[in-house]
């Protein structure tokens, strides 16, 4: 501070000290004591005020330049194809990651919210060559770049998924995305990560594993409670890449957007004998049934609408049930589970309908009425079976997912639930 070091000093030879009164003097003396170097500071030196009124400067100290770092290294081969390939950069943020494969195409990825790191969003594809090239730079805008060529590792096996819902289609508010496996999957939780849903409105669902009818794998995917009716939905199932066991690698992607159409639900009391059709909440028919009778009563719990044919052949062989029956052209069938539980129309049983049970474990209609459910209902609508006397549909069996507490649901998940809330989604087409 060389003024007040001068200050002082002139005060003291020529009496400037008298212009400041009384008690002012001795913060003057203390600064000047605190701050001296015995007159040889220089000024803009390191012992030089900032901005201050002796004239000193500010010096910027240039920011350390920024790095990067690409994993997998320059020149590796058999990568693994999900969750090794990052960016990372230090001393300051990522501008600019562009991954390509070997004919050109831009792998997808992120930036992290902090720039300091880039991640792909889906896995890589099995035996490819891939070439990174990534930008940083550092406080004051110094860029440098890195460059990384890598091939990913070839698969011994694929698997492919069956698909339960088609892009475009109209399900009804019980609508379960269903995907089941061609091979056993030992990795859920890496299969289960590169599977979305999203939708408009957000809902609360979950994905759940557990096994179809057949024995096979399979992962559904639904709300805790049914569809709103509008619901715009997507999923995303990105399986190219994806490892479901040692040496086993998906090769799928779907992009596949769906809407759930109008509410209907309709109620199968086996005990009144009547299904009672509602349509967005508002009874729009009551319909006399023929249910299972007591050596074959129809299963409990909520189905849902599968597919709906008009004229079926009917064996009994195809179900577990011998000779029983073989009946063709049954008009007017509703399919509601894989294990062949049918709402179809069943002249033969006239005069049962409302008054006794009698099927082998159908629910049977006049063929008027069964008409009239069948042009009402469509796939995605549930059935929901009351008090009946044999066993729940089990989740498996069709889409029975609805017959699992929402509790369970979510602990079938093989992340916990992790990621089970829906975001908006684009319409769909």
């Amino acid at each position: 501070m060389p003024r007040i070091h001068g200050a002082s000093r002139t005060g003291a030879a020529g009496g400037g000290i008298r212009l400041f009164a009384g008690l002012m003097v001795a913060p003057l003396i203390f600064i000047a004591g605190c701050s001296s170097d015995g007159g040889k500071t220089e000024p803009g030196g390191s012992g030089g005020t900032s901005g201050g009124t002796g004239g000193g400067t500010n010096k910027k100290v240039a920011a350390g330049p920024a790095t990067i770092a690409i994993t997998p290294a320059d020149g590796t081969k058999s990568v693994e194809t999900d969750g090794v390939l990052k960016v990372d950069a230090t001393g300051g943020k990522l501008t600019s990651v562009v991954v390509t494969d070997a004919k050109g195409k831009t792998v997808d990825g992120q930036i992290s919210p902090d720039g300091i790191g880039w991640k792909p969003t889906a896995p890589l594809a099995n035996g490819g060559a891939y070439t990174v090239a990534a930008k940083a730079a550092n406080a004051d805008g110094a860029e440098v770049t890195a460059q990384s060529k890598f091939n990913t590792k070839s698969a011994d096996d694929t698997f492919v998924a069956d698909f339960n819902i088609d892009s475009g289609s109209t399900w009804g508010v019980g609508a379960i995305i269903s995907l089941k496996f061609n091979a056993p999957i030992k990795d859920k939780a890496a299969i289960e990560r590169n599977l979305k849903v999203v939708s408009e409105p957000a809902v609360q669902g979950s994905w759940s594993w557990l096994k179809d009818l057949d024995g096979n794998d399979r992962i559904d995917y639904r709300p805790e409670k049914y569809w709103a009716s509008g619901t715009k939905v997507n999923l995303k199932a990105n399986l190219t890449g994806a490892k479901a066991a040692p040496g086993v690698y998906g090769k799928q992607t779907k992009d596949i957007k769906f809407t759930i159409g109008r509410s209907l639900v309709a109620t199968a009391d086996l005990k009144s004998k009547h299904m009672s059709v509602k349509k967005d909440g508002a009874e729009v028919e009551d319909l006399p049934i023929s249910a299972g009778g007591p050596n074959y009563p129809t299963w409990g719990g909520t189905m849902v609408v599968l597919d709906k044919v008009d004229g079926i052949t009917m064996d009994s062989e195809t179900v577990g049930l011998g000779d029983a029956y073989n009946m063709k052209n049954v008009r007017h069938a509703v399919h509601l589970t894989a294990s062949g539980t049918y709402a179809h129309g069943a002249p033969w049983n006239e005069g049962k309908f409302g008054r006794q049970n009698d099927s082998h474990g159908c629910i049977g209609l006049s063929a008027s009425n069964a008409k009239t459910f069948f042009d009402l209902v469509d796939q995605g609508d549930p059935v929901e079976v009351v008090n009946s006397t044999d066993k729940t549909v089990k989740a498996g069996n069709g889409l029975g997912g609805w017959n699992v507490d929402w509790a369970t649901w979510v602990k079938g998940s093989a992340l916990g639930g992790a990621g089970s809330t829906g975001a908006p989604a684009a319409p769909a087409a």
